[in-house]
């Protein structure tokens, strides 16, 4: 149950602290003194955006922190799976800073909104007057048949089998839209590779054939170049070889006078071997040249076509034609690996779907059940607050294909009098009706859920007399099973309360401010006497209040 409310620098509140009591805690106070206000600093908890213009003015920070004893309540899985540590009396907090940043702790651990909102909804309901839009949503009516039926398990299979179809369905969605794309351009990229393949190239071809072509351009020079070299090593007496000969017999001379010379022996040696090997590779490379102007006309051609299709696909050498013929190549390959993808995948999304198939039956079944003990409930509960002759049936329609509450939506039909066919709630019931099956619904869901708290935000909107009273043992026989806070107008409610706080406001200086505080039993005399005939505390008021709080 909600423990202890903090608000500080929230809109009209400036600092406010205020414990809660088990049981029935109603709330009054006159139109704008800030109820409002108390729920949207609650829906902060709840993990509902925050709005920067609720910072009361003047401030840089409000805080709002709620504090839960949670000591009967088995909500360890959930702090479990948010890695929170589950205390006995657990505080939730959230800060808004003027910067425009937002934080939300549990326990004093940061926690995200997706985990506030997790924790915080198994905590609390709040019911606001907009929600009565509910009872014309067929998702809410299938919520409180499946919150009745109390068998969250069948649901939460259903919701695992729905979203591992989509998945797959999406995933095959997205195979055959690749597929598609892939067929209308497998016919140009085939004959983009067809075109590399029918050149014989390796990384460094451009750069080896364009050194081939400047040789067979430039045969006669290179030719008579070599042969000028060949002649300077084999020149008669004067050429190089000789030359070296001649050295090499001079140092044999003073070779067997030590180490010093005969290294140079040695290195004259090999130097001989060099020269020689290079005259002769000279000779090789003079007489392997031909002027052969077909050989240059092939050279020529490949290194025309090499270059095209580097211009075509727009890289810089053939290494990049190598990348671009094995991109094309997977792709090719890619659309014939897609079929077998897509034929597995489609098995797939058909098992899955039996599965959910499976699941969505036994679901409906299960609700197809509890629909006429659910409408008894509502019947008898309805009756108890003043609709005798009420009645209430449920209209499931199928759905042509999983949705992700099920095979079908639900909507709830009303008749409230004798001989009246059945029509849908929202169309025929007033404001009055609409409020008390409202209350009827909150108090089997809350039932069911084992809600700790639930916060009701002027419930009784169209209801007086008698009905209020009606209303209000409701309400009280509910807070015998969990804590309920009620906003009310209705004097007959507020007397029931076991808790009466009076929601108020000042101005304070040059400021407004709102304040909450517990009534006594004398004060609560009071408002209640207030309520019934305004701020003038007249005799007959007081009477009537004095025995409103006697009943």
């Amino acid at each position: 149950m909600l423990q202890s409310l903090y608000i500080k620098n929230f809109s009209l509140i400036e600092d406010l602290e205020v414990r809660f009591t088990s049981g029935l805690c109603i709330l009054t106070g006159e139109t704008g003194s800030g109820k409002s206000i108390l729920l949207e600093a609650l829906s902060l908890i709840l993990g509902h955006r925050a709005n920067l213009a609720t910072i009361r003015k003047g401030a840089t920070k409000c805080i709002v922190e709620a504090t839960f004893d949670i000591r009967s309540h088995n909500l360890q899985p959930l702090f479990e799976a948010f890695d929170l540590d589950n205390e006995p009396t657990s505080v939730i907090r959230r800060e808004l800073s003027t910067s425009g940043k937002s934080r939300a702790f549990i326990n004093d651990t940061p926690v995200t909104l997706d985990a506030l909102k997790s924790l915080s909804s198994a905590l609390v309901d709040i019911h606001t007057q907009r929600q009565t839009i509910q009872l014309t949503d067929p998702a809410f009516y299938l919520a409180l048949i499946d919150a009745f039926s109390n068998d969250q398990g069948l649901l939460d299979l259903y919701k695992e089998k729905f979203t591992l179809w989509k998945d797959l369905s999406s995933e095959l969605t997205s195979l055959s839209e690749r597929q598609k794309q892939s067929n209308e351009s497998l016919d140009y990229h085939k004959f983009l590779l067809h075109e590399l393949d029918q050149v014989s190239f390796t990384h460094d071809s451009i750069e080896l054939l364009e050194n081939e072509a400047s040789a067979l351009r430039n045969a006669t020079g290179l030719r008579s170049t070599l042969a000028s070299i060949v002649a300077l090593g084999s020149q008669e007496g004067v050429g190089i070889q000789d030359q070296l000969l001649a050295l090499r017999q001079l140092v044999a001379k003073i070779a067997s006078f030590g180490p010093l010379y005969s290294s140079l022996q040695d290195r004259i040696a090999s130097v001989g071997i060099e020269v020689a090997d290079i005259f002769q590779e000279a000779e090789d490379l003079g007489e392997a040249i031909l002027d052969d102007p077909l050989k240059l006309q092939e050279v020529e051609d490949i290194l025309s076509t090499l270059h095209s299709l580097c211009q075509k696909h727009q890289v810089q050498d053939a290494r990049g034609l190598l990348e671009k013929r094995e991109h094309l190549r997977e792709l090719c390959e890619d659309v014939e690996s897609l079929e077998n993808q897509i034929i597995s995948k489609t098995k797939d999304v058909d098992t899955a779907f039996d599965a959910l198939s499976k699941a969505a039956q036994t679901l409906s079944s299960q609700r197809e059940k509890s629909c006429k003990p659910l409408s008894d409930m509502l019947v008898l509960r309805s009756r108890d607050l003043g609709m005798e002759h009420v009645r209430f049936s449920f209209k499931r329609t199928a759905l042509s294909t999983p949705g992700p509450s099920g095979l079908e939506t639900m909507d709830l039909l009303f008749s409230a009098n004798k001989g009246i066919d059945f029509a849908p709630i929202g169309k025929v019931a007033s404001g009055g009706e609409l409020s008390r099956i409202m209350l009827v619904i909150k108090s089997i869901m809350a039932e069911k859920t084992q809600l700790p708290t639930l916060i009701l935000d002027e419930i009784d909107t169209g209801v007086s007399g008698e009905m209020a009273k009606a209303m209000g043992k409701r309400m009280h026989e509910m807070s015998r099973h969990m804590q309920v806070i009620s906003i009310t107008h209705l004097p007959q409610i507020a007397a029931l309360a076991d808790t009466h706080y009076k929601v108020y406001k000042q101005v304070v200086g040059e400021s407004t401010k709102t304040y909450l505080t517990p009534l006594n039993e004398e004060a609560r005399i009071e408002a209640l006497a207030e309520m019934l005939g305004g701020k003038e505390l007249k005799e007959t008021a007081l009477r009537h209040a004095q025995e409103l709080r006697n009943v």
